[in-house]
């Protein structure tokens, strides 16, 4: 069982994007983040590690945006007319890099985690796609490609550390868990690496959907920056501050339970709990916090939070996770000292205030 200490409240990894997948969501920064050349992508790498990030996650290798259909953006669905002709943000032999990148930050950040002893995790999927589970094997196919391409590009780098898939569909839904015990196996064939998801912490879990999904990690996003008010997507009918954190222990306590329920094959049978057990010869279904660092302004913008609220997600959830990781930096955290002040002020007050929480941490007056 997972116990707390220092580490489990301070922040190990973030996603990460060359831009913010959302043009809503990212309109504060997003126009600051296409604009960053590989050096100071690099820059902002230093700037993570030495706040302890050692764990990256690349929210997507490609994009279908252009085109794209989604309720935020007028329409009824999230299928796309960019679908057939994905960009990239990566070098690819098979399709063409999105035209305002400038150089090959995508490898620069890889270079950069190398030279750090930094993990990444791929993002193979598309957050705009073809709905996973009634096209499952269209979407498949689609990520064999990048995920073949960074394979080869990078499958052999020291900090090469597995698969995201991007789709956020939880696998407590038939359609998350459908789609999921297809995809897996699928792309496992291509490489034998862990695989992560990253779906909803108040969708739940339980010992027998662990066994069916067959991931190696799941970050559950602790759902505290869209579970405030005003709720814009009716996520909690009693959305507010104090309860978005004072349900977190309740949920991560449960979702423990469940990981926790991993007995391997050659275990004491005879004093197993048969209703709480899962089995995978891969071990035990790692259990991370994805913690939403943003909240949503009037225009379903995200906008740094403050450190009051942030280190009350870490406290609360210590006692129940391996490993804490963020939502997101670029945009939302920076270093004051960094040439580009992507995502303004608030960013680099929260990176300031951050330095303050995990000194303390560190040093035991927290």
């Amino acid at each position: 069982m997972t116990t707390q200490n220092n580490n489990n409240r301070l922040i190990s990894g973030t996603f990460i994007g060359i831009d913010h997948f959302h043009d809503a969501e990212g309109l504060r920064f997003n126009d600051a983040l296409r604009s960053l050349t590989e050096e100071h992508w690099r820059q902002m790498i230093r700037d993570m590690a030495a706040i302890g990030i050692d764990t990256l996650i690349l929210q997507q290798a490609i994009d279908c945006r252009h085109g794209a259909k989604h309720p935020q953006c007028g329409a009824k669905s999230r299928t796309t007319t960019g679908w057939d002709n994905p960009k990239t943000y990566y070098n690819s032999k098979t399709w063409q890099k999105l035209e305002w990148i400038k150089g090959d930050p995508f490898g620069a950040i890889v270079d950069e985690a190398d030279e750090l002893g930094m993990t990444i995790i791929y993002g193979i999927g598309t957050m705009f796609t073809k709905d996973p589970y009634l096209f499952t094997d269209d979407v498949i196919e689609q990520a064999r490609i990048p995920a073949l391409e960074l394979l080869e590009l990078y499958g052999t780098r020291p900090s090469f550390g597995g698969w995201y898939w991007s789709y956020e569909y939880p696998p407590s839904s038939i359609s998350g868990r459908d789609s999921l015990q297809k995809i897996v196996p699928a792309i496992r064939e291509l490489a034998d690496c862990p695989f992560m998801i990253s779906p909803n912490a108040d969708r739940l879990m339980s010992a027998t959907l662990l066994q069916d999904i067959d991931v190696d990690i799941i970050a559950y996003q602790d759902t505290v920056g869209v579970g405030l008010e005003p709720d814009p997507h009716g996520r909690s009918g009693l959305a507010n501050r104090h309860q978005a954190l004072d349900r977190l222990p309740y949920f991560y306590q449960a979702l423990q339970f469940a990981h926790d329920g991993w007995k391997d094959h050659n275990g004491d049978l005879a004093n197993m709990s048969y209703w709480n057990t899962y089995f995978r010869e891969r071990g035990r279904t790692a259990l991370w916090n994805d913690v939403e660092i943003w909240e949503l302004d009037h225009n379903l913008t995200l906008v740094p939070s403050e450190i009051a609220r942030i280190a009350a997600q870490l406290d609360l959830t210590a006692p129940y996770v391996e490993k804490q990781i963020i939502f997101q930096y670029p945009g939302l955290m920076q270093h004051p000292d960094h040439p580009v002040k992507v995502g303004g002020e608030r960013a680099v007050t929260l990176y300031e205030q951050y330095v303050l929480y995990r000194d303390a941490v560190l040093s035991g007056k927290k």
